[in-house]
């Protein structure tokens, strides 16, 4: 079991997130009730059961990713993959005891695996309890050894009882609280890694040990260490002694290998020319009524019936398994003690689709004489071959086997039977494995409503072949791939496979490690002839990266065409041409802007970069397209997010072998920003979304563009890659609207809110209302911000946030601190400029207007006399590095966090040496308050959409501009 800490943030946001509201105060009252039964973390799956309605479901979440959480469940809503009430319930009760020691039930035995016995081979590191050798608390370790202990040896089957003594008091695993540190004697330590390892990572209360794993136990724990009990004397501790006396011999006189009971059969005699009698089931049972181990289920039958006899009423899984047999017809005999069903169609169907909740769940024992009656009955496999073809790959998946013809597949699913009866074999077909299949079909297809077939043959190109081999891999079918197949999608699934870039000693050197793995995956794209988005966070570095792999293909050309085509901003082609010439100055550069153009297609050969913008690129489009271009890279990918959008289209018209992006938001508004950029990096990869598409066919489709755009997408985060950058300490501060600031927002905001109400009974579209909201609730945020944006005569100190901005620049200054002011209104800004020129205090501005940006910033960073840079929102945003700061003040919020956070990493990047802090001035009971709130709500989406490059921000709806004015 995985640590209990190692769980993700299972919050109640984050859970409505996965689910919706319904959906999770369905889960949140199962919980409350009682209805989740048992749980198992084992990272990064959570598995659990539930008791609802009288049956049980048993949900597993995959929660590699709350953005990725998926959900498989036996109830009909997991079954299609969404998030149940089930699943909301196990991941509640998860969450509530990984903060504080909860009751669990007690699991039932849980079968030992036959793993290497060796002690040295088996991992000598506890890994489900943390221990350290000055923890205060002392825990120790009890093995209770059964009553029946002599006939569990005989069968190699010892079940027993783990309990711990933690400061003397007795404690059962799943009741340990796992979220303190324990002090733990060598000895105990590594019996309870071995009881982790033989139990699949799991410490369970109840287990069953084979004699040789229990003498194992003995011997590390020590025969003096008196941690060895007998619930046969009154659970009294054994000395070495009573050991060897009372429990030794039994051990040394078991089997070596797992016995299973045998039914003693009479014989006759040599002499006898009259064949056995086969017993019946009743005489069977009779004869082995003694052998049987009752914490265990027993299965008789044959392909007409089953007969089978539940574990002892006090055993733990006893309900689960009385839940099963009363669900699917089973009829008791109290006779025999046994459930039986008598029909062959039933037993047929319950076997197809039980048989491996028999043997796992349940732990169930098969007698020989049903184990013989079903030699004939077997199960069809998923059959995966995969060949060459085409410059991809052919994959054909088949759900049959030797002589079972498709059709008469078909024809048993269409009538409710999952079994075919072919003369003397019989066929199972399990539910789960059509399940899988379907699902594989709609994954490779692309198709959301893809019916189930029992055959899928399916092509595919390059950059499929890394999602198509975890759809397999989710199939559990058996295949071989090609060696080609493999090397192309071993290192985007772990980048720690990748292979070191051809990167030149000096440039090396200035890189930092995640710089090189980043130069890496971008190389290894490249040379399989792929594209892909590099995402880092903004202060990491993604330009020399991308320069990095630039070098990569120069050196691996060498006298070949290695021209890259670099479109950017236009405020930003000067500062890629300055990074070119700083870590590749080897490289010739022309910068393709305003007046200095190549002429001619032909007179790029001259160079080995060509830099342009997005405007001039639309402009000199039929220039560029005559060049072939090796590699193609576009930074600032909001340019190309809307792919109907002029930009977007002349960058997809290019020709070129490498396509990258580089973004610190690859989403903003929707996941059709990220469908946008796929259709240039990697042309007809993410399939294009039908318009008529709706409900959960979307809903799948959204997932599935999700899946598949992760291997091409590398996001790194400061945290994560960089712990050597100093803390970021971001702070809200909130300011009273002065009296004559609050007049005036009243009178806009009744204002606006009786010209909306007079546009809808005029009965004018939905859009046009919309519009005037949005110009309406910039007005209340102007008011917010100042006054005099919409009043020149109202002054600038009548607003509350200037007060507030005058107290942080005084006490910045006083500190020795430098400040970068951020707003998205220029003429806030200049009317700032005004104040401070007033004020006496230096400082410079910079809004979309200015030509010297780059001057500016260098001006900044080396004066550090100038304690002020004022800076438009959207100019300023991206492209500049403006360490001389580490103080960041936003004048008024935005919409989307991510923009916010970007503009704040022109401070907190690669080269700040000091703590950076980043002040947010807010209106109380305003329109920004409630913008704030918002903003808040999607952070957690926005953060989680950013680190794992998936899911999509909703737009803000009418309804919700509405309250937004109206202060709801």
């Amino acid at each position: 079991m995985a640590l209990l800490q190692d769980l993700p943030d299972l919050s109640r946001d984050n859970l409505v997130e996965m689910s919706g509201w319904g959906i999770y105060r369905e889960g949140r009252d199962l919980q409350r009730n009682g209805a989740v039964k048992d749980w198992l973390w084992q990272k990064p799956l959570l598995r659990g059961s539930v008791r609802a309605a009288g049956k049980v479901f048993t949900p597993a979440i995959n929660l590699k990713s709350l953005t990725f959480a998926e959900n498989r469940c036996s109830c009909p809503v997991g079954r299609r993959g969404q998030f149940c009430a089930h699943a909301i319930a196990v991941c509640l009760a998860a969450d509530r005891e990984s903060k504080e020691p909860v009751s669990r039930p007690v699991a039932e035995p849980k079968p030992i695996v036959d793993s290497a016995i060796d002690a040295s081979e088996l991992a000598a590191e506890l890994q489900t309890i943390r221990c350290a050798d000055n923890a205060e608390t002392e825990l120790s370790l009890k093995l209770l050894l059964p009553p029946n202990l002599e006939s569990g040896a005989k069968r190699n089957a010892v079940i027993a009882k783990i309990e711990f003594l933690v400061d003397k008091q007795v404690v059962v695993p799943e009741k340990l609280f796992r979220g303190k540190t324990y002090r733990i004697e060598e000895n105990h330590r590594k019996s309870l890694a071995l009881l982790e390892q033989w139990g699949a990572g799991e410490l369970a209360g109840l287990v069953q040990l084979k004699t040789i794993q229990v003498t194992r136990l003995i011997d590390t724990l020590g025969k003096d260490s008196k941690a060895v009990y007998s619930l046969r004397n009154n659970a009294l501790a054994l000395n070495a002694e009573q050991l060897e006396a009372q429990v030794m011999p039994f051990l040394k006189a078991a089997p070596e290998e797992s016995v299973a009971p045998k039914v003693q059969i009479r014989r006759q005699s040599a002499v006898s020319k009259v064949p056995p009698r086969r017993p019946t089931a009743v005489e069977s049972f009779r004869e082995s009524r003694e052998e049987r181990d009752p914490s265990r289920m027993e299965v008789d039958g044959s392909p007409h019936f089953l007969a089978i006899r539940l574990p002892d009423r006090s055993h733990p899984i006893y309900r689960r398994a009385l839940d099963m047999v009363k669900g699917n017809g089973f009829r008791s005999e109290p006779s025999n003690g046994r459930w039986w069903l008598r029909d062959q169609h039933k037993t047929l169907n319950f076997l197809a689709q039980n048989r491996a909740l028999l043997e796992g769940t349940f732990n169930a024992v098969f007698t020989g004489n049903f184990k013989q009656r079903m030699a004939a009955v077997k199960e069809l496999e998923i059959r995966c071959e995969t060949k060459d073809s085409s410059g991809g790959f052919q994959i054909q998946i088949d759900l049959s086997a030797a002589g079972v013809d498709e059709r008469e597949v078909r024809a048993a699913i269409a009538s409710g039977r999952y079994y075919l009866i072919q003369s003397d074999q019989i066929f199972l077909i399990n539910p789960d494995k059509l399940e899988r299949l379907t699902e594989s079909i709609r994954a490779l297809t692309g198709n959301a409503d893809a019916a189930w077939a029992p055959s899928l043959q399916v092509q595919l190109n390059k950059a499929q072949l890394n999602d198509a081999e975890a759809i397999l891999e989710e199939l559990d079918a058996r295949v071989e791939l090609p060696e080609t197949w493999k090397q192309r999608s071993a290192a985007l699934r772990e980048v720690g496979n990748l292979k070191a870039p051809p990167l030149p000693k000096v440039f090396d050197d200035r890189l930092r490690s995640y710089q090189r793995i980043g130069v890496a995956w971008l190389w290894h794209l490249y040379q399989h002839e792929l594209g892909g988005i590099l995402a880092d966070e903004m202060g990491l570095g993604k330009t020399i990266q991308a320069i990095g792999l630039i070098l990569c293909a120069h050196r691996d050309h060498k006298d070949k065409n290695a021209l890259t085509l670099v479109v950017a901003p236009a405020s930003l082609t000067g500062n890629w041409a300055r990074e070119i010439q700083k870590f590749a100055p080897g490289l010739s550069v022309f910068v393709h802007h305003r007046e200095s153009r190549l002429q001619n297609s032909q007179d790029s050969a001259a160079y080995d970069v060509v830099i342009t913008s997005y405007a001039t690129l639309l402009r000199d489009q039929e220039l560029f397209q005559g060049i072939e271009f090796p590699i193609i890279i576009a930074d600032e990918a909001q340019h190309i997010k809307n792919r109907r959008s002029q930009s977007a289209q002349s960058l997809r018209s290019l020709n070129g072998r490498g396509r990258f992006v580089l973004t610190g938001t690859p989403i903003e508004n929707s996941l059709d920003d990220l469908r946008s950029i796929f259709d240039f990096c990697l042309p007809g990869y993410l399939a294009r979304k039908p318009a008529a598409l709706k409900g959960e066919e979307k809903a799948w489709l959204e997932q599935r563009h999700q899946e598949q755009a992760v291997p091409y997408i590398l996001r790194r985060n400061k945290v994560m890659v960089a712990p050597d950058l100093p803390e970021k300490i971001e702070q809200v501060v909130y300011c009273d609207l002065e009296p004559a600031q609050q007049k005036m927002y009243q009178e806009v905001q009744e204002r606006s809110s009786r010209h909306l109400q007079d546009l809808q009974v005029a009965g004018q579209p939905e859009n046009r209302i919309r519009f005037a909201a949005l110009t309406e609730l910039l007005r209340l945020r102007q008011v917010c911000a100042d006054p005099g944006m919409l009043n020149q005569e109202f002054p600038l100190e009548g607003s509350a946030k200037l007060q507030a901005f005058a107290e942080i620049l005084d006490e910045a200054i006083d500190g020795g601190h430098r400040i970068l002011v951020f707003s998205q209104f220029v003429k806030l800004l200049q009317r700032l400029r005004g104040w401070l020129e007033e004020k006496g205090v230096r400082h410079l501005y910079l809004d979309g207007s200015t030509r010297n940006r780059l001057a500016l910033c260098d001006e900044f960073n080396e004066d550090e006399d100038i304690p002020v840079f004022l800076i438009s929102l959207k100019a300023g945003g991206t492209g500049l590095n403006l360490t001389g700061a580490d103080t960041v003040v936003h004048f008024d919020p935005w919409w989307n966090p991510a923009v916010e956070d970007q503009a704040t990493d022109r401070a907190h990047r690669i080269g700040q040496n000091r703590v950076v802090t980043s002040y947010k001035l807010i209106v109380s009971g305003t329109v920004e308050e409630k913008v704030q709130v918002l903003q808040e709500k999607k952070s957690v989406l926005l953060r989680d959409l950013l680190d794992e490059s998936v899911a999509s921000t909703a737009k803000v709806s009418l309804e919700e501009i509405r309250n937004l004015i109206n202060g709801k």
